[in-house]
C-alpha cells in the first residue's frame, strides 16, 4: 500500500501562509523543523499559498538555518506591493500595540528581543509587516542567532527561550525605534528623529518597497500616526527594558508631532510653456514623492524588482523638478526665481538641472 503524502507544515510569515514540505527530510530533520517552526504554525486547514523545501544538511543546524532564509523571501515575494515590510523585531503589548525595532544586521535586534520578548509577546526578530492602516503582521519564527564557531546563525524555538505568545488583541503598530547601539552612550535614552531623517534611514530596510501604491505616503502615514520615529540610544540590550517598558504603557496615538508635514498631493504649477523650440524638461518616472519640512521634496524611483532609490531634494530642486512639465530652461529659470534671475541664479539652476537629468528625476526633449 502507498503510503499518503506527508502534509506539509503551515506557517503564518507576515501573513502569508508558507507551507513547508518535509516530504525530503528524516524524520529526525522534521522533528527538528516542526518544534523550531511551532510557535509560527497555522492551526486551521486552509492550503498553503506558497510552498518551500527545506534541504537537509550533514552539518548540524544548517537546514534549519537554510530554511529560515526560504521562508523569508518567499513570504516577503508574497506580499510584495501589498504591505510595509520592514527588516525589524517587533514586541506587542497585551492591547495589541507593536513595538517596531529598526536596524540594520548586527544592531543587536535578535539580541534584544530574547530579553524582551520575556516580557511582551514575540512578534518577529526578523521582519515586521505594517499595512496601510496600521495592523501588523506577525512572523514567529525561530529565532536567528549568531553563534561563535558557526559559519551560520542557529536557530532557536520561541518557546525554548521562553519567549511570550501574541496577544488576542489584534496587533497595531504603536512605535518606530531605530536602534543604535554603542558602548560610548552613557546612558539609554530616546530621542525623537526628525520626519526627513527617518525615511532616509528607514527606506535601506524595507523589503520591495518601490513596489507598494505611494510607498512614502505609507511610511509617512505611519509615523504621524504612532507621533514619529524615536532613536534609542543605548550600550547594551539591558538598558532597552525599561524604554521599551515606557513605549508599551504611554498614550502614544495623539496627533502629529511639529516635524511632520501631513499627507498632501504633490501639484506642479508650471510656469507656462514657452512658444520657443530647444530643450525641453519633463519630469521622470518616480514612485511616489512626498512633501517635507523646509520645503524639501522625498522622491522615490524603482527599479523592475521592487528596489528603490530614494532621494531628498532641497533648496530650489523641489521648484524645478515640479515645474518641469515640457518646460523649457528659460520656464524653469522663471519657477525658480520668481522670474528675476542673476547670472550666479543661473549657473545654479544649470547645475540642479544637469544633476536631476543625471538622477533620471528629470528628462530631456528636444524640439
Amino acid at each position: 500500500m502507498t503510503p499518503l503524502p506527508l502534509p506539509p507544515l503551515v506557517v503564518d510569515a507576515v501573513g502569508v501562509r508558507v507551507g513547508i514540505d518535509l516530504s525530503g527530510l528524516t524524520p529526525t530533520d522534521r522533528d527538528t523543523v516542526w518544534r523550531a517552526w511551532e510557535d509560527a504554525r497555522v492551526i486551521d486547514p486552509a492550503p498553503a499559498q506558497v510552498v518551500v523545501t527545506p534541504v537537509s544538511s550533514d552539518r548540524d543546524g544548517q537546514t534549519l538555518s537554510d530554511l529560515s532564509s526560504r521562508v523569508t523571501q518567499a513570504a516577503i515575494e508574497a506580499r510584495r506591493g501589498e504591505s510595509w515590510m520592514l527588516h525589524a523585531a517587533g514586541l506587542a503589548a497585551r492591547d495589541g500595540g507593536v513595538v517596531v525595532l529598526v536596524g540594520p544586521s548586527g544592531a543587536g535586534k535578535t539580541t534584544a528581543t530574547r530579553l524582551l520578548a520575556r516580557s511582551w509577546g514575540y512578534v518577529s526578530d526578523e521582519t515586521v509587516g505594517i499595512e496601510p492602516d496600521g495592523a501588523v503582521r506577525s512572523y514567529r519564527k525561530p529565532l536567528s542567532v549568531i553563534t561563535e564557531g558557526q559559519g551560520f546563525k542557529v536557530q532557536h524555538a520561541p518557546r525554548d527561550l521562553g519567549l511570550l505568545p501574541l496577544p488576542t488583541a489584534p496587533l497595531r503598530v504603536r512605535r518606530i525605534v531605530l536602534l543604535d547601539r554603542d558602548p560610548l552612550h552613557a546612558r539609554a535614552r530616546l530621542v525623537p528623529v526628525p520626519a526627513a531623517e527617518a525615511l532616509v534611514l528607514l527606506a535601506p530596510h524595507s523589503s520591495a518597497l518601490a513596489s507598494m501604491p505611494r510607498p512614502l505616503h505609507v511610511i509617512m502615514n505611519a509615523l504621524t500616526r504612532t507621533g514619529g520615529a524615536l532613536r534609542a540610544e543605548y550600550a547594551e540590550a539591558e538598558q532597552l527594558v525599561d524604554l521599551v517598558d515606557d513605549m508599551m504603557v504611554a498614550d502614544l496615538h495623539g496627533g502629529p508631532t511639529p516635524d511632520h508635514t501631513p499627507s498632501r498631493a504633490i501639484v506642479a504649477t508650471p510656469h507656462p510653456p514657452s512658444s520657443r523650440g530647444g530643450r525641453r524638461y519633463r519630469r521622470g518616472t518616480v514612485v511616489d514623492s512626498y512633501p517635507l519640512p523646509e520645503d524639501r521634496l522625498a522622491v522615490l524611483t524603482g527599479e523592475a524588482d521592487g528596489r528603490g532609490t530614494l532621494r531628498v531634494l532641497a533648496g530650489a530642486a523641489p521648484a524645478l523638478w515640479r515645474a518641469a512639465d515640457d518646460a523649457t530652461r528659460d520656464d524653469l529659470l522663471h519657477a525658480a526665481t520668481d522670474g528675476t534671475p542673476d547670472e550666479e541664479a543661473v549657473r545654479a539652476v544649470d547645475d540642479i538641472l544637469e544633476q536631476l537629468v543625471e538622477a533620471g528625476l528629470l528628462a530631456v526633449t528636444i524640439s
